[in-house]
């Protein structure tokens, strides 16, 4: 069971790595988040930490819902567009998907008390903001293959990841070799004492096909409070419960125009469901009319998870394997009821200043540092390995975001960047590895139109990832082991649009 809990997640998502440890990669998936929300936060790229005033300040500096004035209403569709392009056996296959989700819906609420000093406001805002995406899609495949997939369950069935003493068949791992043996896609020798696949045997030579794609996202609701003290101090607090779904398939088939067994399908769906609790609390300060400055502390978020794995295997035959005369056989195997765990993000501290000129444009910079070596896998006991993982690989990143607005009339202007520092400790690594751990970059621009109770905005970010190396699967030649590997290059863009109402 704990074998796939922490598997590493088969995926093309922008940061995961198949040659990245296990519990490391578990644990950036549910702590890395981009900017999300709003239009208008979006076109800034994500940099309003000292701003405020925007519903999407709730899920970073939470006092930046004390700058409002008035009670709103907002409302942020968005596309995701996804564009995968894989090298694998000397050629280039691209993917491109299209996806539709809510990036924000929120309510302000404003209670104004006219005092002359002191607290001017109170606010009350309710808003669910996305933090972060999983969706990918890719695929590979190659007309003559020099490995298979069949490989890889020869290698452990045979125990060669162990003591190299083959395991009996009914200790075979049930999710994937223990499939292949109950389909007859493996077999064993007595005489040599070790099982063995006829792809092998002869010399390979199939095609090979397999796509893959992820989906989910994570997404927070937030229950925050803030105060404006004088127009000059604003305080804010958030309590944050994140909604966390992750799912991982692929879908792997090779066909044999010579063997007995002339083609086989395997299918692995993990996903993981969940949901999370945090605390925020922010600052701004005002010390001059065009000068504002942010802080902001996250908690750890505390997240239950729920994870689930189905795997199938199904093959065909010319002449039939079995006494039965069967020509088809088909085995799946799944965890239910699913085993629950826990898993504990890093703190985030933030620094922002931000300047605002009159009517005509603002400018923010947003710094977010975050040691990703502190996340944790519970109960520690039994994850004690992952957890000793998770220090080592992981280590603090930086991320910096800026962004700007410029005013024309009722019509507004943006623009922004981010830098997302890569987390990866590059001594863990290899020379080859090391050349893909790199900082992530997105690039943004929107463009606004704002009347007295009406505004509506829109907005395009673009995140270009560092390429990765994918993992399809182990080959082994009884003399040497390697992974049969794709390198992948994630592009995203998202289109996001808000409809904003003041009351």
């Amino acid at each position: 069971m704990k074998r796939f809990i922490i598997i590493t997640i088969i995926s093309c998502t922008s940061w995961v790595n198949h040659v990245l440890a296990q519990s490391a990669n578990d644990a950036m998936l549910f702590s890395r988040y981009y900017s999300g929300g709003t239009a208008r936060s979006a076109g800034m790229g994500g940099a309003f930490g000292a701003l405020g005033g925007d519903l999407s300040t709730l899920s970073v500096n939470p006092a930046g819902l004390a700058v409002y004035r008035g009670s709103e209403f907002t409302l942020s569709p968005a596309l995701i567009f996804n564009n995968t392009r894989a090298e694998y056996d000397n050629r280039m296959f691209n993917d491109k998907k299209t996806n539709l989700i809510f990036n924000n819906i929120g309510y302000v609420y404003t209670k104004n008390l006219y005092n002359e000093k002191g607290f001017q406001s109170v606010n009350f805002g309710i808003t669910y903001n996305r933090l972060s995406d999983f969706y990918s899609d890719a695929y590979v495949k190659r007309p003559q293959a020099t490995s298979s997939l069949l490989d890889e369950f020869v290698y452990y069935a045979n125990g060669y990841d162990d003591k190299g003493i083959p395991w009996a068949s009914n200790q075979l791992y049930d999710f994937y070799e223990g499939l292949a043996w109950k389909t007859y896609a493996i077999d064993f020798d007595e005489d040599l004492n070790e099982y063995y696949n006829d792809y092998n045997d002869l010399g390979h030579g199939q095609s090979m096909h397999r796509s893959m794609s992820t989906r989910g996202g994570i997404g927070e609701y937030d229950f925050s409070i803030g105060a404006n003290l004088n127009h000059k101090l604003y305080l804010g607090a958030t309590l944050g419960i994140q909604n966390v779904y992750f799912k991982d398939f692929y879908f792997h088939e090779e066909a044999h125009s010579i063997s007995n067994m002339y083609a086989f399908e395997f299918s692995d769906e993990y996903t993981v469901n969940g949901w999370g609790l945090n605390f925020k609390a922010g600052i701004i300060y005002r010390p001059i009319q065009m000068l504002r400055l942010g802080a902001a502390v996250h908690t750890p978020t505390q997240l239950w998870l729920k994870p689930y794995q189905l795997t199938r295997m199904d093959t065909y035959w010319k002449t039939s394997p079995s006494e039965d005369g069967g020509r088809y056989f088909w085995w799946e195997a799944d965890t239910y009821p699913p085993e629950r765990y826990t898993m504990r993000t890093p703190w985030r501290y933030m620094l922002s200043a931000a300047t605002v000129i009159g009517n005509v444009g603002m400018w923010d910079v947003d710094v977010e540092i975050v040691d990703y070596s502190n996340s944790s896998i519970s109960p520690k006991s039994t994850y004690d390995i992952e957890n000793e993982e998770i220090s080592s690989i992981l280590k603090t990143a930086v991320n910096v975001k800026t962004g700007a607005e410029f005013r024309l009339g009722p019509v507004y202007l943006r623009g922004g960047a981010g830098y997302y520092g890569n987390p990866f400790n590059k001594d863990q690594y290899d020379d080859d590895i090391k050349k893909t751990l790199k900082a992530t970059m997105s690039y943004s621009g929107g463009i606004g139109f704002r009347s007295r109770d009406f505004y509506m905005d829109a907005a395009y970010t673009f995140i270009k990832n560092p390429e990765k190396v994918n993992n399809l699967y182990l080959s082994y030649d009884a003399t040497s082991d390697w992974y049969e590997q794709a390198k992948l290059l994630t592009k995203t863009g998202k289109f996001v649009v808000t409809f904003g109402f003041r009351f």
